[in-house]
């Protein structure tokens, strides 16, 4: 009797044992997807200007997004200004080209109700921006130096800028008509126009100052000097480019935002400058540049979409 009672009772340990087990093995299935992140609004655009290396990384973050489950949408624009307007007005909008904390100063106070950044980790860190001139005009290392009457006049006392809607058009136009920059005017142009106008001055070794940014593929292919900056006419020498987000695109597409903000946590400045001589100097595709790179990086695409899905 006593021995089928201790039957019964290891029965029952047993059978509680193992539904204790089943339990346990259901709730990891159950945690595991709770730890994924949901999609959300599967329609995203990201406005990226056309005529620099953010043309590499917004293809490349729209690549991954596809990857994941995304209708994206990559619009080319000309200059700054309308990248924040636009992401400010579209809650399905960001974009990879926040130069701070200098430059696009005025464009965040402008939309800092509608728009976030995520700064904690740069897409590019250690970024210049202000004046540049060739290396072969030695004689001109600072924006000092512009004063120089000889300099001076042999850029006809013009300073060759891009569309005035970007960031450092503005910080220009503060400065023109004082200290060092007492004597100039700014030349506003298409970013295009500019290149054709620097490579021209090149080609002829004549002498020319223009607004710059570096790493910017246009160093890698003339070779510019960034000119020394010692009254921060542009702010800090080390600037920072950031992801910057519409207000509620977080909450609509939680899914594409830990992807691009996974991705800016791992972004590589050596693989951008890469994808945009390729296109910018070797005249590739574009979106078939980004759409191989995704290709060839299976790994860290993976790595980027971990636990996103629906």
């Amino acid at each position: 009797m006593i021995k089928r009672r201790l039957m019964k009772t290891f029965g029952l340990i047993a059978t509680l044992a193992l539904a204790l087990v089943l339990s346990a093995c259901g709730n990891g299935g159950s945690s595991s997807d709770s730890k994924k992140t949901s999609l959300g609004d599967k329609d995203v655009e990201i406005p990226y200007i056309a005529s620099d290396n953010s043309t590499a990384r917004s293809l490349v973050i729209a690549e991954v997004l596809k990857k994941a489950g995304y209708n994206v949408i990559t619009t080319p624009v000309q200059s700054s200004g309308p990248l924040y307007a636009s992401v400010s007005e579209d809650k399905d909008q960001f974009h990879a080209d926040g130069i701070f904390p200098s430059t696009d100063k005025k464009y965040y106070n402008k939309f800092k109700n509608k728009i976030t950044v995520y700064d904690q980790h740069h897409l590019i860190s250690n970024v210049k921006v202000g004046l540049a001139v060739p290396k072969y005009e030695q004689d001109v290392s600072s924006i000092r130096d512009l004063k120089d009457k000889d300099f001076g006049k042999s850029v006809d006392w013009t300073i060759q800028g891009t569309d005035k809607r970007n960031g450092v058009m503005k910080q220009t136009k503060d400065e023109i008509g004082d200290n060092d920059l007492e004597k100039y005017s700014l030349n506003k142009s298409s970013d295009q126009d500019q290149f054709k106008k620097i490579q021209g001055a090149y080609k002829q070794q004549k002498p020319i100052v223009f607004t710059a940014m570096d790493p910017s593929w246009i160093n890698k292919e003339l070779d510019f000097k960034m000119l020394d900056d010692p009254d921060k006419v542009y702010g800090k020498q080390d600037q920072h480019i950031d992801l910057v987000f519409n207000k509620e695109f977080k909450q609509s597409h939680p899914g594409a935002y830990k992807i691009a903000t996974r991705i800016a946590d791992d972004w590589s400045k050596k693989d951008e400058e890469k994808l945009a001589k390729k296109i910018f100097v070797d005249n590739k595709n574009p979106e078939q540049t980004a759409k191989d790179y995704v290709d060839d990086h299976d790994s860290k695409v993976d790595d980027w979409k971990q636990d996103v899905g629906n």
